[in-house]
């Protein structure tokens, strides 16, 4: 399990055309800030997490006031914000908007525009906390002292964790296991290693010998010392360089959007629709159902015109511009030969409905059609030079009958702006989807290996029935993909685009 990808981010606020509150002068307005936190998979209630200044007699304020958000790109992070007409200890209200941070983060320019429910517009205008995103490489060579024997068993490796503030510990990387008589281990390359860390000393058999608390400082002077039973043992540090990386938020700050294209598996296996037994059951909430508000919510943030080209595969189409007698393992579940889009998240959720009225489930279960269409969109964006970064979701309830060829567009599409979420939905082992998420494939720390980026994530939904759980996992890996792709390719973020407001 890799730790979230989170970030900082400044938040300023404005208003313009507020409710005038007053008799005989305008309002002096004030806005409050609340957040829901997420703790333990479960959201608590409203907490304030901040004012701004009051304005007097301004009903269009531009606040001062700096607030300082963490941002979490797989967490839906709700904020509130409640607008006050101030006079003294008392105050009148308003309106309130409600929004995420996602929402104002993946909004074009970072500026949002949102209603206020008495009237008027809060605009909201993010940039991420400028902090340092360096790749480090260096070279570790281990020294036994003359009084450690290590007790026939001289075989040793190390874990390197970042310490978080609240000395929470995440696993970065481990070296491979190396003699320690031998001169030195493979050269390492991290770029989450960040300023505080723990480092912990094993021996082969994953027995725990010592841990170290450091700061990079103290790694770059040379030399660190742990302590067995046996004795003591130094590892020396060496051949330190650095390279300043461009973050996922850079990208997104300077244009780069992400496309969602949803493909839905409407195959015979997942069970008449009609039957409550069904996973495409017609008669409440079911499980692909859910999987698209919890994944399609988060990801819509980041696409500017909201238009998301929906598919479908393993089923007999009946729509009335789409009839086949044959199974179909690529249609758009519009009905629509010359239009695959929804619009939003509700366009979605109609789109599948509508199509579920318009098929037969029929089989075999065919992921290759899919992607190759998608890689088709990804090269067209790649081709015209379009700052835009593809993130296919593909929600199936079972294995994959076409897996060689899978795996070879897989492969192709390491060089494309894409990445590919499978989420898979029932009880079956899916050891298919497994095997294409790589897990056991890329070593430690590493997303490019023999010719093949890691670009795929497979989560299945009955182990995380939390929706925000849910979310959590399923986007936990993509903003590393998509910073991969772009260093890969040697594209660099565009300036953060600047608007003025009005």
């Amino acid at each position: 399990m890799q730790e979230n990808i989170g970030y900082q981010i400044e938040l300023q606020l404005h208003c313009r055309g507020l409710k005038d509150a007053d008799t005989f002068t305008k309002s002096d307005p004030q806005v409050v800030v609340y957040q829901k936190p997420f703790v333990n998979g479960v959201y608590k209630d409203w907490t304030m997490i901040g004012k701004t200044e009051v304005k007097l007699n301004d009903l269009n304020p531009n606040f001062q006031k700096v607030f300082v958000l963490d941002f979490i790109f797989e967490i839906k992070q709700p904020i509130r914000f409640e607008v006050r007409d101030v006079d003294g200890d008392n105050f009148d209200d308003l309106g309130f908007c409600e929004t995420t941070i996602g929402n104002m983060f993946g909004a074009q320019n970072q500026i949002l525009i949102l209603p206020i429910s008495k009237g008027g517009k809060l605009i909201t205008q993010c940039d991420r906390v400028p902090v340092q995103n360096e790749q480090l490489t260096f070279k570790i060579k281990p020294q036994i002292l003359k009084s450690l024997k290590w007790c026939g068993q001289p075989s040793t490796y190390l874990k390197f964790n970042r310490l978080a503030q609240n000395k929470n510990k995440f696993f970065v990387l481990k070296t491979e296991c190396a003699l320690t008589n031998f001169p030195q281990f493979k050269p390492i390359t991290s770029k989450k290693l960040g300023n505080n860390f723990l480092v912990e000393l094993y021996e082969a058999d994953n027995k725990y010998v010592d841990s170290v608390e450091i700061n990079l400082d103290i790694l770059k002077s040379g030399v660190i010392q742990f302590n067995g039973q046996s004795g003591a043992v130094q590892f020396v540090f060496e051949g330190f360089s650095a390279k300043q990386l461009p973050s996922f938020t850079d990208f997104i700050r300077g244009g780069t959007q992400l496309n969602l294209v949803l493909a839905v598996d409407f195959t015979g296996s997942n069970g008449d629709p009609r039957q409550p037994s069904s996973l495409h059951y017609i008669g409440g909430q079911n499980q692909y159902l859910k999987v698209i508000q919890t994944v399609g919510e988060i990801l819509i943030a980041y696409d500017y015109d909201k238009n998301i080209p929906c598919y479908g595969f393993g089923a007999v189409t009946a729509f009335p511009q789409l009839r086949s007698n044959d199974t179909l393992h690529c249609f758009p579940m519009s009905g629509d030969p010359n239009n695959s889009e929804a619009k939003g998240l509700e366009g979605i959720e109609a789109l599948y409905k509508y199509s579920l009225s318009n098929v037969t489930l029929s089989g075999p279960t065919y992921f290759g059609p899919i992607i190759s269409e998608s890689m088709k969109l990804a090269q067209l964006n790649k081709q015209q030079e379009n700052d835009i970064y593809m993130v296919l979701v593909i929600l199936t309830d079972g294995d994959i009958h076409d897996m060689p060829k899978v795996e070879e567009l897989i492969q192709q599409a390491s060089f494309l702006p894409i990445s590919i979420i499978i989420v898979g939905v029932g009880n079956d082992s899916f050891d298919m989807m497994r095997k294409l998420d790589g897990d056991d494939f890329f070593p430690d720390g590493v997303s490019f290996y023999n010719g093949r980026r890691d670009l795929v994530q497979f989560v299945p939904y009955l182990q995380f029935p939390n929706p925000q759980l849910l979310a959590k996992e399923v986007l936990h890996e993509l903003p590393d993909q998509l910073t991969t792709y772009m260093e890969l390719i040697g594209k660099l973020p565009r300036p953060p685009q600047q608007q003025i407001i009005q």
